[in-house]
Parts: C-alpha cells; structure tokens; sequence
C-alpha cells in the first residue's frame, strides 16, 4: 500500500508468449513493474506440497479451494489489459492508486478533526484500520497469488506491494467502507441541508472514486477478481460490524473508565501479536500494525480530551472566517515532525533503556542477509522471517502518536495561535 518515491520505468515483454498475451508496455508502459525472472519470486505460486506441509489441514483446504479461482486468472487479465491499455489511462490509474495509499491516510485523514468534525475522523480510522487489518490477515491466512507477471503486467509506484500476497485487495476493502460510510451518511442528511439534486451529484462523485480505486487494481494488473470480490466483502462487513457498534454504545463515554487506555493500547498488541503467521515473507503485516496504531492513538487521545480538555473537543471548536484554513499549515507539520523526527529515536531509546525490552533487530537481520541470500541463489521468495518483537512495539506506539498529536496537540496549537 505504501508508495515509493521513485518509479520503476522498466518495459517487459516476454518474447515466448503468445501473440495473444502481448502485454501492453510494448506501446506505452513507461511505469511498469519488471516482470519475475521467475514465478516463484512472488509468493503464493509455489507447488501445493509447498504449503501442505506448513499449514493445518483446514486452512490448508480452504486455499486449494480458492486456488481454483486463480490459478487462469493471468490470462484473461492481460487480453483485458491489452484490450483496454491508453497511456492517458496508465497515467491516470498509476497515481490515483495514490488514493488508497499509507501516505496518503496520514496526511489526509486528520483533516475532518482539524475542521472540528472528530467523529467523522473516528469513524474513518476504525473502517480503514479493521479493514485493512482483516483483508491483511486473510491475505496470511490464504497464501494466495497475485495475477502473474508475465503475462500481466503490473503497473505500480510500489515495487514492495509485489512481495504481498493478492487476496484480498485492501484498496477494495477500503475503497468499499468508505463509499458505504459516505453514501449511508448523506442520504440520511436532511434535505434541508443539501438538496437531492446535490445529493445525486455527490453520489456520482462518490462513485466514481470507488470504481477508480477498485477497477484499478484491474487494470494495474496487482489483483484478480477474487481479490476484489473479498477485499470488497472484507469492507462491507468492517463498516457493518462498526456501525451496530456505535449504534449500541452510543452514549459510551471512555474518559469515565481509568483503565480505557490500558486496555486500548492492549488490545491492540494483542491482536498483533496473535496475527496469524504467513507461509512466505509479505510485507502487508506492516500496514496492519500502523492502522492498528493509529486506532487505538484516537482512542486515547479521545480519552484524554475527556479527561482534561473537553472543550477542546466541544462544537464551539469549529471557528468561523477564513483562518480556519490555515489550520493544516501548522497541523500537517507538527505531524510530519512527530512522524519524521522525533518519534522513532523517543520511543525505541524508551524501550530499550527504560522499558528493558530485547532489542531482537540485529537477529532478524542477520536472518533476512541470509534469506536473501538464498533467494537470489534461488531465484524465489523467502520464507516468513517477520518482524523483530521490538519493530512492531515500536511502530505500533509511533503511529499512536500520530492521532494523539492530531486530536490532542494540533486543537491546542490552534487555541495559541486563534485559529
């Protein structure tokens, strides 16, 4: 999901196919991916004994049923590819992938909080969060391939998203909570407040962003349809478990309960370290333990709001006149430095020096030097090596310091300032 700075603009073409399976790059891909020197460089293509032997029987017979699903989707991916392929529509699919991207979350997501909309925010970071966390789960569990390079052709600004597994799609299971979440929202908005036809054109817009990011996946050739199909489903039942929840404890106040926080933050290592482990190496695991962050940040920064700051939080947060837009100019910021400068060096010093917890990074290292190793001796994937204990403990706590310094320390900012 994360995208990189710089592009792969490296054109495949593989002469022993048939003409029939021409991929397009050979008119216009100058942002392609290279195609594998190998399939079993990507994971999830290895021979069925591969994953017998490593799995437990259930799951085992629930990926050789769903194989069945993907084992010719490659084909008929790139006749559509070659069928359908402008450079105007490489371009255009290319960037707005950018749309379901980690970086993009960070930076754009806590704009309804700085504008003093703090629910719609909760509601986000709970569907993209969960979301993201069982499509990444599911993604483990199944061990299933993407589409095959060649004869696909993958267009991408991420190189690493090649190294995941393909279904499900998390761009389909985001993409499908927050359509739901902002069709459902506005046509229960009172017409009084926004006209039907007005209503009918955000619909359309809103729409249109979905099949964007989900026939997208298509296109870029970086899923098949059974990854969009449970992505998708993926989304809908994280937006329904969330909305019975909010409904049920509507009136539930965290800043009551003392131990709110501790149970929070909790909870969140809990799952993480109950993540189920894949077969080989997939980076997705990564983007689960940020979301996961970021969800339980919000809910202890809410709960400080309503320990000692609740007019921070109240109506009256929102102000009237136009310095209100400045408010990201001093937030985007103050976010990016948490991010960028001062998180990692605070909190693994913390728990290395005060917590006492094992710095267990050296070994993982010298794991993956020697898995890389083999991979490029082998020309394959690598086993699941995952992530050092202090890695994940460690990124968990720096992106719950990101909706902390968002709901927390930018509202405050904005007081000094008279934003």
């Amino acid at each position: 999901m994360v995208a990189s700075v710089t592009v792969e603009s490296i054109k495949t073409k593989d002469d022993s196919l048939p003409s029939s399976t021409t991929v397009h790059s050979s008119s216009h891909g100058s942002h392609v991916l290279p195609a594998s020197k190998s399939l079993l460089v990507d994971p999830g293509n290895h021979p069925d004994d591969h994953f017998k032997s490593k799995m437990s029987p259930l799951r085992f017979h629930i990926r050789k049923y769903l194989t069945q699903f993907t084992n010719h989707q490659s084909i008929y991916l790139s006749r559509w590819q070659n069928k359908s392929s402008t450079k105007f529509r490489d371009l255009y699919f290319l960037y707005t992938a950018l749309l379901g991207s980690h970086t993009f979350y960070v930076l754009f997501l806590p704009m309804p909080v700085w504008f003093g909309y703090f629910e719609t925010t909760r509601d986000l970071v709970y569907l993209l969060g969960y979301s993201i966390y069982l499509s990444g789960f599911l993604k483990d569990y199944w061990c299933l391939p993407r589409p095959q390079s060649p004869p696909v052709e993958r267009v991408s600004l991420s190189p690493y998203t090649t190294e995941e597994y393909g279904a499900p799609s998390s761009h389909s299971a985001n993409a499908t909570a927050v359509t739901l979440y902002f069709l459902v929202h506005l046509y229960q908005t009172d017409n009084s407040t926004i006209s039907m036809m007005a209503k009918c054109g955000f619909t359309l817009l809103i729409l249109f962003y979905y099949a964007t990011l989900v026939l997208g996946r298509l296109y870029c050739g970086m899923h098949g349809l059974l990854d969009i199909i449970t992505g998708s489903l993926c989304g809908i039942i994280t937006y329904i478990i969330r909305m019975w929840l909010r409904n049920y404890f509507t009136d539930f106040e965290s800043g009551s309960l003392w131990w709110f926080p501790i149970v929070s933050f909790s909870w969140g290592l809990f799952i993480l370290f109950k993540h189920v482990r894949p077969i080989d190496e997939c980076p997705c695991f990564g983007d689960s333990v940020a979301f996961i962050g970021v969800a339980s940040g919000y809910e202890c920064g809410d709960w400080f709001l309503q320990q000692v700051a609740p007019l921070m939080k109240s109506d009256n947060f929102t102000v009237d006149g136009p310095k209100v837009f400045l408010r990201p100019f001093v937030a985007v910021p103050m976010v990016l430095i948490w991010k960028s400068v001062i998180s990692k060096p605070l909190v693994y010093n913390t728990l290395i020096k005060i917590v006492h917890l094992k710095d267990d990074r050296l070994e993982k290292s010298e794991l993956r030097i020697k898995y890389k190793k083999l991979t490029e001796e082998n020309n394959e994937c690598a086993a699941h090596i995952g992530e050092a204990n202090i890695d994940i403990v460690a990124r968990y706590i720096i992106y719950m310091g990101i909706p902390i310094t968002v709901t927390v320390a930018c509202p405050y900012a904005f007081t000094l300032l008279g934003l």
